[in-house]
C-alpha cells in the first residue's frame, strides 16, 4: 500500500438518512502527501465526520468533510488569483479541476487516514486530523485576504503537482485497495508491452515497441505516473518501497535523477549512478569514482568522499569513507556509522563498528593500530567510552552489541589480562591475570571468570578478587576439552548404529486411518484443553490435509501422531495459540502477546533484558513469566534455527512430550 490523500464528493455524510458508500464519487488523490489545494478546498464549514470504508472509521470521525458550494467558491477564488496557464497540459488540469468540482456531490470529503500516523480513534489521531484543519482554515483565511505569499505554491502551478494533486475521478480507486488486474481488460494497456506488475509502486510497467528500452508505469486505474512520453530509461523501481524511483532519459541515458511516487522529478538528472539508500539518503557515484551522500528529496550534499553505504540491523548505516592513505592502518580506519537522515553517529575513524544495543546504546568499535586491531566502546553519540585498547570485548557475535553480565562487559586487555567494563567505558577493577582458556564462553561466567594466578586456574569475581583455585592451567584446560568433546559427541568412537526407520504417512493414510478423537486429545494438548477449539483445529487441519500433495509424507509412530506438527500449525496459524520465530527474532519476545495471543501473555515485558541478549534469554524470561499461570513454554522441534512455540499447562507437559516425540519431533519444554 502506498499512503494517499484523497478527495471524494458524496450527496450525504455518513450518519445521515441517504449515505451510500456505492455513491461516492472520485475527484482528485496525491500519494504520500496532502496538496495545499485539498487542503484550501476543505477549509470553510470544516467538520471531522466518519468514514466507514475504514472499519474503525465507521462510528469515529477520521475526515474531514466541507460543503461542496464551498470548496468550488474556493477554486474559483483561487483561479482569479493564480498566474496564466504557461502551456496546454497547465490548460488541461485546470480545467479538469473545475469540471470536477462544478459536477461534484454536495459533499466535499478529504480522506488523508493513511498520511496519519497514528490509529483512528486515538487522541494522537484527533489531535493530527485537527492540526489538520486548522491548516486548511489558514489557507482559507489566507485566500480571502489575497495573501499571494501564503498561497504561491498554488499561483503558479501547472498539470498534476504537488501543490495540486493528480485530479480525475479514477481516483475513486482509492476507495478500495490498489491491486493488479488482468492487463487484457484495461484499454489503456492495449498495444502496449506490460513488462510486469510492480507491486511497491503499484503500477504496471510498460514500454512501447517502437522504443523498447523506454519504460513507463501506469497504475491499475488508468493514472501515469511516469507516461511513455517522458522517455525514461533505467527506471529503479526498486527503490519504490523507499518512496523513490531513479531514472534515466533515453537521450542521456548515463545521467540519473529521482522520481517520487507521483513521477514528479525531485532529483534532476546529473552525470553518475545513484543509489537509494533510505527515504532520506541516495547515493551518487559519478563517473570518476567519487561518491557523495545526498539528503532526499532537496538533494543536498550531506557527505563527500563515502563508498560502501549499506543498512545495519540496529537500523542506522554503515559507511566507508574514500581515501587514498597507503598505510595499512590509514586504509583501515575508515568506517563510520550515519542514521537513516544522514546525520553522523560514528565519525569514519574506525575499522568497524558493530551493532548499537537496544538498551544501553553502546556499540563496539575497532582501529587498527601499529599492524593490530585493538577494541573499544561508543555511544550513540559518538563518543568513545572506552579507548581502542582491548584485544577482544565481549559480544554473541562479530557485529552484536557487547554482551552485559551483571552490568559488567568482559574484555581482556591489549596485554591479554581479563578484566570488566563498566557502560561508561571504565574498568571496574585493575586487569592484574589472562583469562584461563581461549574460549570467552569458557573464561567469562555468569558471575565470575576463570582466570590464571602462578600457573594455576582460578575463580574471580566481577570486582577482580580471585575466589578458588582450582587446578592447574593444563589440567583445567584438559578437562574442559574433554567437557566440551563429549557435549558434542567427539569422545571415544561407538560402534555406528543404524538410524532407526520412522514411519510415515500420506495425507491420504492420515485422513483414512487417524482416529479423530484422538486427534481432538492431542490437539487439546495445544489449546489449553479448550475442547471446542480443538475440534474445530482438527476440522482445520484435516480439511487442508484433503487439499495437500498427495505423495507428501508426515513422520510418526502413528497416523496420529505424523498429524500433530500439523496441528500446531493450525492452533498457531488459525487459532493464535503459537508462533514460530526466527533465531535472530530477539526483538520479538517482548512483543510475543502479538504472535501468542493468550491472556497469560497480554502483560509481559522483559524488564530484565541486558544488551547482548540472545533468543534463549528472551525465551527463559517468557517461561518465568507464565510459570505462576501454570503454563509452560515449549518449542516444538528443538536444535533448529527456528523456534515453533507454543504453551501448555502444566499438568499436560509430560502428554505433549510424548505425543512430540511420537512425530518425530525433538520437544523441549521451557
Amino acid at each position: 500500500m502506498i499512503n494517499t490523500a484523497a478527495l471524494f464528493s458524496t450527496a450525504f455524510l455518513p450518519g445521515q438518512a441517504g449515505f451510500d458508500t456505492e455513491t461516492i464519487n472520485g475527484l482528485a488523490e496525491w500519494r504520500l502527501d496532502v496538496p495545499a489545494l485539498f487542503k484550501l478546498l476543505i477549509g470553510a464549514g470544516t467538520q471531522a465526520v466518519a468514514w466507514p470504508i475504514y472499519g474503525d472509521g465507521e462510528d469515529c470521525p477520521c475526515v474531514l468533510a466541507a460543503p461542496m458550494a464551498q470548496a468550488q467558491a474556493s477554486w474559483q477564488a483561487l483561479s482569479a488569483l493564480m498566474d496564466k496557464p504557461r502551456n496546454a497540459a497547465a490548460i488541461v488540469a485546470r480545467s479538469a479541476i473545475s469540471a470536477l468540482l462544478a459536477s461534484g456531490q454536495p459533499w466535499l470529503i478529504l480522506d488523508c487516514v493513511q498520511l496519519i500516523a497514528h490509529d483512528i480513534g486515538t487522541p494522537e489521531y484527533a489531535a493530527a486530523l485537527e492540526a489538520l484543519r486548522a491548516e486548511a482554515q489558514a489557507l482559507h483565511s489566507a485566500l480571502q485576504r489575497g495573501d499571494r505569499d501564503a498561497l504561491a505554491p498554488l499561483l503558479a502551478a501547472g498539470a498534476a503537482s504537488p501543490a495540486t494533486g493528480y485530479w480525475s475521478a479514477t481516483a475513486e480507486a482509492q476507495l478500495a485497495e490498489v491491486e493488479e488486474l488482468d492487463a487484457q481488460d484495461l484499454p489503456f494497456l492495449q498495444g502496449l508491452e506490460v513488462l510486469g506488475w510492480e507491486e511497491d509502486a503499484l503500477c504496471y510497467a510498460v514500454s512501447a515497441a517502437a522504443e523498447p528500452d523506454v519504460t513507463g508505469l501506469v497504475t491499475s486505474y488508468g493514472r501515469w505516473i511516469v507516461p511513455l512520453s517522458q522517455r525514461y530509461v533505467d527506471l529503479g523501481v526498486y527503490y519504490a518501497d523507499d518512496g523513490w524511483i531513479t531514472f534515466a532519459t533515453a537521450d542521456a541515458p548515463d545521467a540519473h535523477g529521482v522520481l517520487d511516487l507521483n513521477g514528479t522529478v525531485v532529483l534532476p538528472p546529473s552525470p553518475g549512478a545513484l543509489y537509494v539508500i533510505s527515504p532520506h539518503l541516495v547515493q551518487r557515484i559519478a563517473p570518476d569514482g567519487a561518491s557523495s551522500l545526498l539528503r532526499l528529496p532537496d538533494g543536498a550534499l550531506l557527505m563527500d568522499g563515502v563508498d560502501n553505504i549499506c543498512q545495519r540491523d540496529d537500523g542506522l548505516i554503515d559507511i566507508e569513507r574514500q581515501t587514498d592513505q597507503t598505510d595499512d592502518d590509514g586504509k583501515r580506519n575508515v568506517h563510520g556509522v550515519v542514521d537513516t537522515t544522514g546525520k553522523v553517529v560514528v565519525p569514519p575513524a574506525y575499522s568497524s563498528v558493530q551493532d548499537f544495543g537496544t538498551k544501553k546504546k553502546i556499540a563496539i568499535v575497532s582501529q587498527r593500530i601499529a599492524g593490530r586491531f585493538l577494541f573499544g566502546l561508543a555511544n550513540s553519540q559518538g563518543e568513545l567510552l572506552a579507548p581502542c585498547q582491548y584485544e577482544a570485548i565481549d559480544s554473541a557475535t562479530t557485529s552484536s552489541p557487547p554482551k552485559l553480565r551483571k552490568n559488567l562487559i568482559f574484555a581482556i586487555d591489549a596485554q591479554g589480562l581479563a578484566c570488566m567494563l563498566t557502560p561508561d567505558g571504565k574498568q571496574a577493577f585493575t586487569p592484574l591475570y589472562p583469562p584461563a582458556h581461549h574460549l570467552r564462553g569458557v573464561a567469562v561466567q555468569s558471575d565470575f571468570l576463570y582466570v590464571v594466578n602462578d600457573g594455576m586456574a582460578w575463580s574471580m569475581d566481577f570486582t577482580g578478587q580471585l575466589l578458588e583455585q582450582f587446578d592447574t592451567v593444563e589440567n583445567f584446560k584438559a578437562a574442559i576439552t574433554a567437557q566440551l568433546s563429549e557435549s558434542i559427541g567427539l569422545g571415544q568412537k561407538k560402534p555406528e548404529k543404524k538410524p532407526a526407520k520412522r514411519r510415515s504417512f500420506t495425507p491420504a493414510q492420515i485422513l483414512a486411518k487417524a482416529d479423530r478423537e484422538q486427534l481432538r486429545s492431542m490437539a487439546a494438548l495445544l489449546l489449553l484443553g479448550d475442547a471446542a477449539l480443538a475440534a474445530r483445529c482438527v476440522d482445520i487441519t484435516l480439511e487442508e490435509l484433503a487439499d495437500d500433495d498427495p505423495e507428501a509424507e508426515y513422520e510418526g509412530e502413528t497416523p496420529e501422531a505424523a498429524c500433530f506438527f500439523l496441528l500446531w500449525s493450525t492452533a498457531a496459524d488459525a487459532l493464535g495459540h503459537g508462533t514460530s520465530l526466527d533465531w535472530k527474532s530477539v526483538d520479538e519476545v517482548p512483543r510475543i502477546a502479538r504472535h501468542i495471543g493468550l491472556p497469560a501473555l497480554r502483560d509481559f515485558s522483559w524488564t530484565e533484558r541486558e544488551d547482548g541478549d540472545a533468543m534463549a534469554e528472551g525465551l527463559a524470561a517468557i517461561a518465568t513469566h507464565l510459570a505462576p499461570h501454570q503454563l509452560r513454554l515449549v518449542n516444538l522441534h528443538g536444535g533448529e534455527d527456528t523456534y515453533y512455540l507454543g504453551v501448555v499447562r502444566t499438568q499436560d507437559a509430560a502428554a505433549f512430550s510424548k505425543a512430540a516425540q511420537q512425530a518425530a519431533l525433538r520437544p523441549v519444554l521451557l
